[in-house]
């Protein structure tokens, strides 16, 4: 292959790892302006743990599956139960829900291996970056959450 063309492909690759690693303008933009730097530690780890085990569905943005899947972004369900939500990341729901006016009634299964300090992240990513504003959960909080 000519060495031109090599590097037309080493760098068109190259763009393409940089663009799959990207996580969007709105959600750069809402970790970037954290303040508080354990905030934001607990916000960066969620993310990772967000994008490993809720963005398939949700969606990498939050803003779930159409009518299949609900969105966490400016979820009215979410913002209004922060406890609910942490039994949900646990132990997953069925059953009918409305979130934001709409209906959604698909099983979500639970991650009942995640750590306390994993859903303190998880939710602190999500309730900072699609919630209210800057907001970190305690480990002695999700504990709390989960109690029975």
């Amino acid at each position: 292959m000519a060495p031109a063309k090599l590097r037309l492909l080493l760098g068109i690759g190259l763009m393409w790892l940089i663009g799959c690693g990207s996580k969007g303008p709105e959600e750069s933009k809402n970790l970037n302006q954290i303040k508080d730097l354990k905030t934001k530690q607990y916000a960066i780890a969620g993310r990772e743990l967000y994008m490993l085990h809720c963005a398939n569905c949700h969606q990498k943005d939050g803003t779930g599956l159409g009518l299949l899947i609900p969105p966490l972004k400016n979820a009215d369900y979410m913002l209004e139960n922060p406890e609910r939500t942490a039994r949900i990341i646990r132990h997953g729901i069925k059953g009918e829900i409305v979130v934001n006016g709409e209906r959604y009634n698909q099983p979500m299964p639970g991650n009942p291996s995640l750590k306390p300090i994993e859903l303190a992240q998880l939710m602190t990513y999500i309730f900072t970056n699609w919630g209210d504003g800057e907001i970190r959960y305690s480990v002695e909080e999700v504990n709390q959450f989960l109690a029975p």
